[in-house]
């Protein structure tokens, strides 16, 4: 469904800025802006144009060019066995239930994942991803820092992370999602920090939503920068300041599955979260050790627009097995590997189940998580696991299961939530409390169409006791009971 983020910035606009002298990097669609690079004189006179209003501070653009070496390794497919062998990866998978994902055949074929880092060193020439280059699973490169394909030439850290998400090397490494099809996008610059890489990737993201991409990888983050007038404040990481924040929100607007470091800031003076991990509608990962307790470095989270809880998941982000850019084994710490992990896992369920819609995808990984009943802003809902997932996706995907059932039950607070089966959200869904004398004590409607299967239900009155709920709609009803405790 087209909508007017869609649309493209007026070509008139763009054209009477270039006769002004400016050079246009990238227009943004879904900002309706542009990223330019002109001297001060001419940008005070873009600025007094009737159509422009600036957006963020002017930053120096780097362009300093690398030429690419040339690759002429011939690519070679791994056989693969019936039996997978992790490697030095097993734990990490494990941890998850990557295991039991691939026995069940999910992979995360046909799954299209972006990649969006500081680039990937050598990737191309890299043993584990023989069979991702043979198979044709990479399906394309771009540097948006340098307007270029190439993105080979720097930064080991997008090589190491797509190691985590798709190595392809029974006995030595395998990911979680090796038949996934990957674009590769460097929107970082690892040789400064300046919010231009914010726009870099609105701009990248933008792309991936052009050209198909389901799942977004980013371990990435954002809170201060070389020049310091740029900084963000810890308060400021609020879901709606930082411009990658918002630009991950409308890349999640658009379908897509946002997956993003929490931020490794957990030891220092800045505790929290960096952006766009605070984007309510990302899956931000925290990390965990190999025993599943947190990481010391992990970003402390916190709870964005009052109800939704940062970080949303943890992975192993201690000692991550990944491959490294000469072809040996290395282990690494940080958020940024951890999330790897969540995508792969991602892209197995969203294979299994692809009627699942980006948001409820997000919603059944965090709910399948060790600590689902008792979410907090180290951990989120815990360390998420695929066969939980599964079996709550099944439970309310069912057209044969109930409308809904409430949760938690029983409940210790003012405000209980409905999750309603998918298959229902199409028509108006009723629900009536019952005391145990049998009076009806609250009625509610949920108007149709039900924009996501999570209704949150606070009753008038809800005192301690036992409950009657009846839910029901023009087809089937449940009536089930609850506590408040």
């Amino acid at each position: 469904m087209l909508s007017e983020r869609d649309l493209p910035v007026n070509p008139a606009y763009i054209q009477q800025i270039r006769q002004l002298g400016a050079v246009i990097w990238y227009p943004s669609r879904w900002m309706n802006g542009v990223l330019l690079e002109a001297d001060p004189t001419t940008l005070d006179q873009i600025t007094k144009l009737a159509f422009v209003k600036p957006v963020t501070d002017q930053n120096r653009l780097n362009t300093r060019l690398v030429l690419p070496e040339n690759y002429d390794r011939k690519m070679q497919a791994t056989k693969q066995t019936a039996t997978i062998d992790y490697g030095s990866a097993a734990r990490q998978n494990r941890m998850l239930g990557i295991d039991k994902m691939h026995e069940a055949g999910f992979t995360g074929k046909d799954i299209h994942i972006a990649v969006m880092d500081g680039g990937f060193y050598q990737a191309n020439a890299m043993n584990v991803f023989e069979p991702l280059y043979e198979n044709r699973q990479l399906l394309g490169t771009y540097d948006f820092v340098r307007k270029q394909a190439n993105v080979y030439d720097r930064s080991s850290h997008g090589s190491e992370v797509l190691s985590v998400i798709a190595a392809n090397s029974p006995g030595t490494i395998v990911g979680p999602a090796y038949d996934a099809s990957f674009w590769l996008l460097r929107t970082e610059n690892e040789d400064s920090e300046y919010r231009i890489e914010e726009v870099n990737w609105l701009i990248a993201a933008e792309f991936a939503d052009s050209v198909g991409v389901d799942i977004i990888n980013t371990s990435l983050g954002y809170n201060y920068f070389d020049d310091a007038s740029m900084d963000y404040l810890p308060e400021q990481m609020d879901g709606k300041t930082a411009v990658i924040t918002r630009a991950a929100n409308m890349a999640a607007a658009t379908g897509m599955l946002v997956v993003v470091s929490a931020g490794n800031e957990g030891s220092s003076w800045w505790r929290t979260l960096s952006a766009p991990a605070d984007a309510d509608s990302v899956l931000a990962v925290a990390a965990v050790d190999n025993s599943e307790l947190r990481a010391s470095f992990s970003s402390i989270g916190k709870i964005i627009g009052g109800n939704t809880i940062k970080p949303n998941v943890a992975a192993q982000g201690v000692g991550t097995v990944v491959m490294t850019p000469s072809n040996s084994l290395g282990t690494d710490n940080g958020t940024s590997l951890a999330t790897p992990l969540i995508t792969g896992l991602a892209a197995g369920l969203w294979q299994a189940f692809p009627d699942l819609t980006n948001m409820q995808l997000l919603d059944f990984i965090q709910r399948s998580g060790s600590q689902a009943e008792r979410p907090d802003t180290l951990l989120g809902y815990g360390v998420p696991d695929f066969t939980i997932a599964s079996e709550l996706i099944r439970k309310e995907t069912d057209s044969n299961a109930p409308i809904g059932y409430l949760s938690p039950n029983p409940v210790t607070s003012n405000e209980v939530m409905l999750r309603v089966n998918i298959t229902h959200l199409d028509k108006p869904i009723n629900i009536e409390f019952f005391d145990i004398q049998g009076r009806k004590i609250y009625t509610h409607t949920i108007s149709s169409p039900i924009p996501e299967n999570i209704v949150r239900i606070s009753p008038d009155i809800f005192r301690i006791g036992l409950y009657i709920v009846k839910i029901y709609d023009s087809d089937s009803q449940v009536i089930t009971r609850l506590v408040r405790l």
